[in-house]
C-alpha cells in the first residue's frame, strides 16, 4: 500500500507540473460529480458539520498537515476534526486552482484562507494551500482519500521555532 500512495503522490505531482505551472494556475473544469463532492466538503467546513466533514474521507485515507503529524484512516482523521473542542475551522476565499480526473482517481488543488481559532475568540486568517487526491468508490461516490495541505508562509518566518526532536 505504501508503495501505491507513493507512486500516486508521485503522478500527482507530476500531474502537476506538467499541466498547471507554478506560476500560471487555472481554473479547472470538473465532472459535476466530482464537482459535488468538493462543493459538499466545503460546505461541511462553512457550517462547522464534523460528521460530514469525517465521512468524507475513504476508510484508509491519509491526512497530512502543514507542520503536524500525518494521521492514516478515517477513525484517526475523525479524532482530529472531532477533538477541537470549541474551536473554530473555517474557510475563506477558495479558489480552485486546478484539477483532473484520470478513471477512479482525481485531484483538485485550492488556495484559500483559514482560521482555527477559539470560540468567541477574533478569527486569524492564514493564507494556505492544498492537493486533494479524491477516489471514487464502489458506489460511485467521490471521497477524499489524501489531504496535504501547506502555509503561504515563507519558512524564514517560522526560523525562530524549536523542535525538539532534532534540537
Amino acid at each position: 500500500m505504501k508503495v501505491f500512495l507513493g507512486l500516486l503522490v508521485t503522478t500527482v505531482i507530476f500531474w502537476l507540473m506538467l499541466g498547471a505551472g507554478a506560476d500560471s494556475p487555472r481554473k479547472a473544469d470538473i465532472p459535476a460529480d466530482l464537482a459535488a463532492a468538493v462543493d459538499l466538503f466545503y460546505a461541511a467546513v462553512a457550517a462547522g458539520d464534523a460528521e460530514t466533514r469525517v465521512a468524507m474521507f475513504t476508510e484508509d485515507a491519509l491526512m497530512m498537515p502543514n507542520h503536524w503529524t500525518a494521521w492514516r484512516g478515517r477513525d484517526a482523521i475523525a479524532g482530529v476534526i472531532r477533538g477541537g473542542g470549541d474551536s473554530v475551522f473555517r474557510i475563506r476565499g477558495r479558489k480552485l486552482l486546478d484539477a483532473a480526473v484520470s478513471g477512479d482517481l482525481a485531484y483538485t488543488v485550492n488556495s484559500y484562507y483559514y482560521t482555527y481559532h477559539a470560540a468567541g475568540s477574533k478569527p486569524q486568517w492564514h493564507k494556505t494551500k492544498n492537493v486533494h487526491i479524491w477516489k471514487r468508490g464502489g458506489a460511485g461516490q467521490w471521497k477524499l482519500h489524501v489531504d496535504i495541505w501547506n502555509s503561504d508562509v515563507p519558512m524564514s518566518e517560522f526560523a525562530d521555532e524549536s523542535y525538539p526532536e532534532t534540537d
